[in-house]
């Protein structure tokens, strides 16, 4: 059996503990990581905003509920609402399907929902969700799961990426889809079908290439050639490469880069901030911003090794991969490795919904480890 197939036949005993805050504190390695990406963020964010104070106070009111609600979510024992996870799949494909028949118009793009007090994007909730409610469905039985059980996941995944990619979000949709096929791969789905997967988009790329959008297949032309369109989709990779280049080992100082200060990077607070930390922090920056990453990502995946359950095992590998994965894909994009896709640097890039989300995915982290009980 490979060893990418999970054991469904470890059958531990279960740990009893009351609720105590101190089994949320006694992994004060991935609290303390936590803490210090979303504090060196704050920073950075009053940087790339143009030295924005009520940016940086709205993204700090997110970070506070987002964190209590880390700290509420780590308290519940998570078996408990497995159930409940497997269902809300069915609230985030409402919410894709209200927001392409009620397209919010007071937004530059129309993917939000405003409940007036806040907005977001159901997009952004829908990764979370997404790969935990898969989860749920593949574990709710103490067995590997039959063909049948992947087939389901499939179709629930490809839906929900199909509703954001007419919102239209390509490159969210991609991410979901990837989000959403985690939990299926993680459980042993058989290689030999990725593969055929992969060949047959492939063959059918000419015609998928046609069916973008003409924005999105500039932005894939200019990834071949950044100089095609340099004053257009070109401009964003040509600056970001810039910023990153002049950075070097020290970097340009706090509040003194040009390319982020002068406004020469589009979005420099949201999918470029790592530009703007590059420039401004240089190596060094980037490398106490990795390695606190590298903290948390360790942390996730010794939590999901140690799990009792199935479920929890495999929920919090998924969350863990999704959280690598963010990292990857906004880092590659900047540096102009992959097409501008849209995806912020995660507990960074300004947006609440994204940093909330990321926030209560380790909230439920740590709840698998309170009830491990180690």
């Amino acid at each position: 059996m490979s060893k990418r197939v999970l054991d469904y036949n470890l059958n531990r005993p279960f740990s009893s503990s009351g609720i105590s805050l101190s089994f949320i504190f006694k992994d004060t390695v991935l609290v303390f990581s936590v803490l210090t990406v979303l504090v060196f963020g704050l920073f950075m964010l009053y940087s790339a905003s143009g030295q924005s104070e009520s940016m940086v106070i709205r993204q700090s009111v997110y970070v506070g509920l987002g964190f209590m609600g880390m700290l509420f979510i780590a308290q519940i024992n998570p078996n408990s609402y497995q159930n409940i996870l497997m269902n809300l799949y069915w609230i985030g494909l409402v919410m894709l399907i209200y927001v392409l028949i009620f397209p919010d118009e007071s937004h530059v793009t129309k993917r939000w929902i405003d409940l007036g007090l806040f907005s977001f994007q159901p997009s952004e909730v829908i990764r979370l969700i997404l790969p935990l409610s898969v989860a749920a469905f593949l574990t709710r039985k103490d067995l590997k799961p039959k063909y049948s059980d992947w087939f389901i996941s499939l179709a629930a995944v490809l839906l929900v990426s199909f509703l954001i990619y007419r919102q239209p979000d390509l490159g969210t949709s991609l991410i979901v889809f990837i989000s959403g096929f985690l939990p299926v791969f993680l459980t042993g789905f058989p290689l030999i079908f990725i593969f055929f997967g992969i060949a047959f988009l492939g063959a059918l790329s000419p015609i998928i290439f046609s069916a973008l959008s003409a924005y999105q297949q500039q932005r894939i032309l200019t990834l071949f050639d950044p100089n095609a369109d340099p004053l257009g989709t070109g401009w964003n990779i040509a600056q970001s490469k810039t910023a990153i280049g002049s950075g070097g080992f020290f970097g340009k100082g706090y509040l003194s880069g040009t390319q982020s200060q002068l406004d020469f990077i589009p979005e420099s607070h949201s999918d470029f901030i790592f530009a703007v930390i590059a420039e401004e922090l240089g190596l060094i920056g980037i490398s106490i911003l990795f390695l606190a990453y590298a903290l948390i990502i360790y942390r996730i995946f010794s939590i999901a090794y140690g799990s009792e359950t199935i479920f929890g095992r495999l929920a919090s590998a998924s969350i863990g991969f999704i959280f690598l994965i963010f990292i990857l894909i906004n880092v590659s994009m900047v540096v102009g490795i992959i097409p501008v896709v849209g995806v912020p640097l995660p507990l960074v890039s300004q947006g609440g919904t994204s940093l909330a989300t990321h926030l209560l995915a380790f909230g439920f982290v740590l709840s698998v480890k309170r009830k491990s009980g180690w």
